[in-house]
């Protein structure tokens, strides 16, 4: 595929990926993820065959459409890094961490257990 085939295909991806994340489509932004990766690895084996007949790597206006793609990139990825860290947030705020001492279904060794095993109502009262 020619060089700059691979990058608008990978600018277009970029474009579905970002439009998935602010529709908040997570099947959409797997797909879409999965299909940039792939066109990502073929922009990359295109610079390489470009570069291999002796060729200059990237042109430059096709270096400001790769930069561009670079910085866009960057601030989806931080963007995601920041969602993660809200969603853990919101996560812990609803479930809270289970202390293994209360869990429902724990050892039954309580604080007022003295003799793990032994039903309070056979203890003395001593």
């Amino acid at each position: 595929m020619p060089l700059e085939d691979s990058l608008t295909a990978v600018e277009q991806l970029l474009e579905k990926v970002s439009a998935a994340l602010l529709a908040a489509d997570p099947l959409a932004v797997q797909a879409h993820s999965t299909a940039l990766r792939e066109a990502a690895g073929a922009l990359a084996q295109s610079v390489e065959h470009a570069s291999g007949r002796g060729q200059p790597a990237i042109p430059q206006p096709l270096k400001n459409r790769v930069d561009a793609v670079a910085t866009q990139l960057a601030v989806q990825r931080e963007g995601i890094a920041r969602l993660a860290v809200v969603t853990d947030r919101q996560v812990a705020g609803l479930v809270p961490q289970a202390d293994p001492a209360s869990t429902t279904y724990g050892n039954g060794l309580g604080p007022r257990t003295t003799q793990p095993g032994v039903a309070r109502i056979y203890r003395s009262a001593g």
